[in-house]
């Protein structure tokens, strides 16, 4: 029940900055909400391992920044090409490796999710061999940076869930 209240306190503030009110009754309807929802949609994999906890936040933090940064960056990108027919595009689909040992399915979500909300790329579809194809408006440039942006996704998504990164994958 501890990981449920703990689990509650994100949602809380996720739920004061969707609505727009920074206040403590705020705070405390959105924690019951997050209490609510942790109970209903219990995981026996959601549980807290308190040594790891702070390389989990870290780890968060970082992939939280990363994504914006990712998600800035691409966005600019995209507003060039739209604004300047001149600019080249090379629209097509590429494979993009999971990497993923542990078949997560959340991990594989959450990295589809973090391709997808980067304006630029679109995750279209998943094979059964650990791959998902993923449509780019330049695929000269997707192929080169998806590679080393799914190894680093992928590492800071396993330490969030506190689980250890692959041996391969040392540098992640």
């Amino acid at each position: 029940m501890l990981t449920s209240f703990l689990m509650a306190i994100p949602l809380a503030v996720t739920w004061m900055l969707v609505i727009g009110d920074v206040s403590l009754d705020s705070l405390l309807v959105g924690w019951v909400i997050g209490v609510a929802l942790a109970v209903l949609l219990r995981s026996e994999s959601a549980v807290i391992h308190w040594r790891k906890f702070p390389g989990q936040v870290l780890a968060l933090a970082i992939y939280t920044l990363t994504l914006f940064r990712d998600i800035w960056l691409s966005s600019v990108d995209v507003a060039k090409r739209v604004l300047n027919p001149a600019l080249p595009m090379n629209p097509g689909i590429l494979r993009v490796s999971t990497q993923d040992k542990t078949k997560s399915d959340v991990i594989a979500a959450f990295s589809a999710h973090g391709i997808t909300i980067t304006p630029g790329e679109l995750v279209v579809d998943f094979d059964d061999s650990d791959g998902m194809y993923v449509h780019c408006l330049d695929i000269g440039a997707s192929a080169q940076s998806a590679p080393g942006a799914q190894t680093r996704r992928l590492g800071y998504l396993r330490r969030i869930l506190g689980q250890s990164a692959p041996e391969t994958e040392s540098g992640a």
